[in-house]
């Protein structure tokens, strides 16, 4: 679900891209300077956590963890995988909208994702692997822009009257076979990959449209704030899930308080003392 909004609100900064060649450097250093600095702090607090610095610690480094099955000798910085996926993301398919320029911008994004369901399909029939088909880096990438092709019909999908609908019929089905989606790797699993995105597009949408009838403007400030500390939340929190195991603290209530209280003090010196000087000096977009 956070791949498909993911492509949902980077597909401005696409358009732009595919617009002006001259905004792909912009492009590069306005994501860059957004993941990879904290990135790299995250990295090196996990590598000396688990006191591990190796051939795996560059191949985080350069998000090449996921390139294939296996490739990591000791994944101790599992949540890293899904950064893979959007930094991959990042790099490749702006380049892909201007070496494909002659084409529509609505042409590549299907052809592309045309594509990309072609490889998953041979994935399926090539391994039976499905953590590696969930966190595979380039088996993921169609989550991505698929949000930015919802983005791109948006208009057309606004109109849509059954969205709520679509939403619980695919719940319905999800729940339904989940259990088959889990102890089957098969074609199922790539029908299971597209529920779960008719479900993520289905609840953007719906929430998109209560947002525009509902005035949620002293809510707005607060999910301002927690959104400005999502990215240090999901890059340290299993240091924390750590440190609960070693210690092996039982008290759930305990457990709580001491976990969030923890992620928002990291959270916020980390956004005030790092991010928001990266955030300031990124460069804005020609027109």
């Amino acid at each position: 679900m956070f791949f498909v909004l993911s492509g949902f609100v980077l597909y401005p900064q696409l358009n732009k891209v595919y617009n002006n060649k001259n905004n792909l450097k912009i492009f590069y250093m306005r994501r860059w300077l957004r993941t990879l600095p904290i990135f790299f702090i995250a990295l090196a607090t996990f590598s000396i956590v688990f006191n591990n610095f190796s051939y795996d610690t560059l191949k985080y480094l350069f998000f090449v963890q996921k390139i294939y099955p296996n490739f990591l000798k000791l994944d101790y910085m599992t949540i890293a995988w899904s950064l893979s996926i959007e930094e991959w993301f990042y790099f490749l398919f702006p380049v892909i909208l201007i070496a494909l320029k002659r084409l529509t911008l609505k042409k590549i994004f299907i052809y592309s994702f045309i594509s990309l369901y072609i490889l998953k399909i041979f994935f399926l029939f090539l391994y039976e692997d499905s953590n590696f088909y969930r966190t595979g880096t380039f088996l993921r990438l169609d989550a991505i822009l698929f949000g930015a092709l919802v983005a791109y019909y948006y208009k057309s999908i606004e109109k849509f009257k059954y969205n709520l609908p679509v939403i619980f019929f695919s719940i319905f089905i999800y729940f339904y076979f989940k259990n088959y989606f889990i102890n089957n790797i098969n074609f199922v699993q790539f029908l299971y990959v597209i529920i779960i995105q008719l479900i993520s597009v289905s609840l953007l949408m719906f929430f998109i449209s209560i947002n525009k009838k509902i005035n949620f403007k002293y809510l707005n400030k607060i999910y301002a704030l927690l959104a400005n500390q999502t990215y240090s939340v999901y890059l340290f929190h299993f240091i924390f899930i750590y440190i609960i195991k070693i210690y092996s603290l039982e008290n759930i209530s305990l457990i709580f308080l001491y976990y969030i209280f923890s992620l928002f003090i990291t959270s916020s010196i980390i956004f005030l003392f790092f991010e928001k000087y990266f955030l300031k000096i990124r460069p804005n977009y020609s027109e």
